[in-house]
């Protein structure tokens, strides 16, 4: 996926055996996209500073005070994370799609190999962090007598966690124990229906894909208040419909620079729209678009150590995502109520030990337990049976 995910499993690769051992991506063949592996890891980062605003609002309104922006440190160089941080979702879920047709397109695996690597890389992490972020509000309920950023601490949105069913629906509204994990809840429902379509899509190809991203962005524009599913499934399968352009290398016979260039031009041109539908609709799926093809075109000719850092980013990336918020409200509690937040974090040193406690808290989190889990877990309930001729994301 985008976030749980990881382009380093792609086409042409070896299967993972019966026996659940991890096998290394033939990163000289281009199979594995360590390129977008590192956009991922980017976007994730992007995500730390729009959600920098948590600690400027630690109150019982959970509201950041006006001006807040303006204390942000190196806000002027920033800018555009601090302000739109909150796109690198989207770029997820567009990466989530192009990673999963670049695997499964074409490609055979059982259902059971496929729903087990999935539950191998969210679900632990998953709930460790729901646990953890758990006890900090139980701490912080018993000390300040609410809990800060997110509200909502009770059984009946507790149970939706325990489940990744947080975002399916937003009756109640609002955001609840670790917040950012809605993206991920939602992005489980369209990897189902991913796999359900698989076989009609590579009977129908693009034009099936195409009319499928119309589907949710209808369904998006008029039922979008009751669930971010539709987002979701318009920025996956658009991301679905560019792996397939990619798989293609070209398509009405142009050549995939033309394609790249075309992309390019439509993402521009709604970068330069002004309005926000532009922003979400045309420039992001179109630049991205463009540079997501671009890096798999250049996959096999970038130089090893990109690459290994690429794959390096990639691989914090869910760790990044689902430890940011415990961690920040694990120093608002040490802050708290003597000390307002805001006025450490206005200081870019603040800023900085953040960015370096909550790469370095990934990157321990995936070394020493996503990644062992997962694969005991895939050792365990693999059934015995050839995952098929990829491994899975």
């Amino acid at each position: 996926m985008g976030l749980g995910g990881s382009s380093g499993y792609g086409r042409g690769m070896t299967s993972e055996p019966s026996g659940g051992q991890h096998v290394a991506p033939r990163k000289d063949d281009g199979s594995y996209l360590s390129l977008i592996d590192g956009v991922r890891g980017l976007a994730a980062m992007a995500i730390l500073f729009y959600h920098y605003v948590h600690f400027f609002m630690p109150g019982p309104s959970r509201q950041a005070p006006p001006g807040a922006q303006d204390v942000y440190p190196a806000h002027e160089q920033f800018w555009l994370l601090y302000d739109h941080g909150y796109l690198a979702v989207q770029v997820f879920w567009l990466i989530s799609g192009f990673v999963f047709s670049h695997v499964y397109h074409g490609q055979s695996a059982s259902t059971r190999s496929f729903v087990v690597n999935r539950l191998a890389r969210l679900y632990p992490l998953h709930i460790l962090t729901l646990a953890v972020v758990c006890l900090l509000q139980w701490i912080a309920l018993e000390r300040l007598g609410y809990t800060p950023i997110y509200g909502k601490f009770d059984l009946v949105h507790f149970i939706p966690h325990l489940f990744l069913a947080s975002a399916w629906w937003t009756e109640g509204g609002g955001y609840s124990f670790n917040g950012p994990v809605w993206s991920v809840s939602a992005e489980v429902v369209i990897y189902a229906l991913f796999w359900q379509l698989r076989g009609l899509v590579a009977r129908g190809g693009l034009p099936l894909v195409l009319a499928i991203v119309l589907g949710f962005y209808l369904a998006h524009h008029y039922f979008g208040d009751y669930s971010p599913v539709f987002a979701c499934g318009f920025y996956f399968f658009t991301g679905s419909g560019l792996s397939l352009l990619w798989q293609s290398r070209s398509a009405g016979g142009r050549p995939l620079a033309a394609i790249i260039v075309g992309l390019a031009a439509f993402g521009l041109a709604g970068a330069f729209g002004g309005s926000d539908w532009a922003l979400r609709y045309l420039a992001l799926p179109g630049l991205c678009g463009a540079l997501f093809l671009l890096l798999a075109a250049a996959e096999r000719r970038a130089p090893g150590g990109l690459r290994r850092v690429c794959q390096w980013l990639g691989e914090n990336t869910y760790g990044v995502y689902l430890w940011h918020f415990p961690l920040q409200l694990c120093a608002m509690l040490l802050m708290m109520p003597s000390v307002y937040p805001g006025e450490i974090a206005s200081n870019g040193w603040f800023l900085a030990a953040y960015l370096l406690v909550v790469a370095t808290v990934a990157r321990v989190s995936f070394v020493w337990f996503e990644r062992p889990l997962r694969d005991i877990i895939r050792r365990r309930f693999s059934g015995g049976r050839q995952a098929g001729k990829v491994g899975a994301p």
